[in-house]
């Protein structure tokens, strides 16, 4: 179970995106709320109502705020509608809060490759935000996913051909089994003792690591940072159940050679967590797909490299129409 307790504490922090926020509130922007797939979605909406669409997928135990505000704002100015929202068990969305937690056993059996009995799995998340745009009366869109979010995106790129124009794959994986783990490591906590304060304390400690570089974000911009999230929604259990539903849902390798959609999958040289082998093996299953390797970025995606994201999105959106 501490083994269960630390990657889950790992992993939630995959998907952080660097800020700075001299408040200690920040003023969110409008969140919507959608019956879709059998469940509550929370969502924003920005853009013109007319515009392509681009859907932001988030990683592990992330919440759609921590696509930051100005990486959207990017996109919208270069004359997207963008949709960020929460994946079910985090956020504002629909939490399974009468579910099963992992257990002691559940990590052994995924050693011993067995069954491991999830609540739902990543094609159930992708199949939420493909309800998402049945909802809003989307035909399609462009995804992009980050992390857990871009496994769950190269989902909907195989299984809803029709629904999906491009796909991005950010700092995530096939899932490959021979794929190296990362150096990053933390110790296992329980995180249900601390109070606010101390578990702020542990995620800023664990986010400094996973920056995987030196940050010129002060003490005071981390702890707005942490402060926002976990003031918004701070929910552990929903990080173990997504957790399972990666373990259960198996590798994607023989999905992503189905994938047809122009693809760019980019990824960090010094990512702690999911070393680049992750990115370059994704790359190399889906075919005429480009690699974009980011030499300065770890497992996270800060203000400093939105512009080469958003860079090779729109480079990659425009192969479309070639």
């Amino acid at each position: 179970m501490k083994q269960i307790t630390r990657t889950l504490f790992l992993t939630s922090l995959l998907v952080w995106n660097l800020s700075t926020h001299a408040a200690e509130r920040h003023a969110e922007f409008p969140t919507y709320f959608a019956h879709a797939n059998g469940i509550s979605i929370a969502y924003q909406d920005f853009g013109a109502a007319d515009a392509p669409v681009i859907l932001l997928v988030m990683g592990l135990g992330g919440q759609l705020i921590h696509w930051h505000d100005q990486f959207v704002q990017d996109l919208v100015d270069a004359g997207y509608r963008v949709i960020r929202y929460d994946n079910r068990d985090v956020g504002l969305s629909e939490k399974f809060i009468a579910g099963p937690t992992p257990g002691i056993f559940t990590l052994l059996r995924f050693k011993l490759g067995f069954s491991l009995g999830a609540p739902y799995l990543i094609d159930d998340m992708a199949a939420d935000g493909i309800a998402l745009l049945d909802h809003l009366q989307i035909k399609t869109a462009h995804v992009a996913g980050l992390s857990m979010g871009g496994m769950i995106a190269q989902v909907m790129a195989a299984k809803h051909p029709q629904r999906i124009n491009t796909l991005t794959s950010i700092m995530s994986s096939s899932g490959a089994a021979h794929l190296p783990e990362g150096s990053f490591k933390v110790e296992s906590r329980d995180r249900a003792e601390l109070s606010r304060e101390q578990v702020l304390q542990q995620s800023i400690v664990a986010a400094k690591a996973i920056y995987a570089k030196d940050s010129d974000m002060s003490d005071a911009d981390w702890a707005a940072f942490a402060a926002r999230g976990y003031d918004r929604s701070h929910y552990d259990d929903g990080f173990g159940r997504q957790y399972w539903a990666i373990l259960d849902s198996g590798d994607r390798m023989e999905l992503l050679k189905t994938i047809k959609q122009p693809t760019v999958v980019i990824h960090g040289r010094i990512d702690p967590l999911l070393p680049i082998e992750h990115g370059e093996h994704t790359a190399s299953l889906v075919p005429d797909s480009v690699f974009v390797p980011i030499e300065d970025m770890g497992h996270f995606m800060g203000v400093e490299h939105h512009q080469r994201v958003v860079t090779a999105m729109l480079e990659n959106i425009q192969r479309l129409n070639r």
